[in-house]
């Protein structure tokens, strides 16, 4: 499912408004990376923009493919924060899967 141009748009739009002053680390891209949208998902309900449909096609986008929010939320970001960001990321990629126990 592609999202149509407009609305990712406009979700970049308010998300990077919404977050680009209370600041995107490591630990929010952890969120972002292990698929804990909530905080997320509420900052775009509580604009009223988007009906209950189009929340749901959102984050059923973000969870099939998190990096969609990632890079909503590092396109406004500076230089220095999206590279420690996305040097953030590739460590997600690289950890070794923790052992279950018996």
């Amino acid at each position: 499912m592609r999202e149509p141009q407009d609305r990712r748009e406009l979700v970049v739009a308010l998300l990077a408004a919404e977050f680009a002053d209370a600041g995107i680390d490591a630990d929010a891209m952890e969120r972002v990376y292990s698929g804990a949208h909530g905080e997320w998902t509420r900052a775009l309900e509580a604009t009223g923009v988007f009906g209950v449909r189009a929340i749901a096609e959102i984050t059923e986008r973000w969870a099939a493919d998190p990096r969609v929010l990632r890079d909503a939320l590092l396109a406004e970001a500076d230089e220095f924060t999206r590279r420690r960001c996305l040097a953030a990321w590739t460590t997600f990629d690289t950890r070794p899967i923790a052992a279950v126990g018996p």
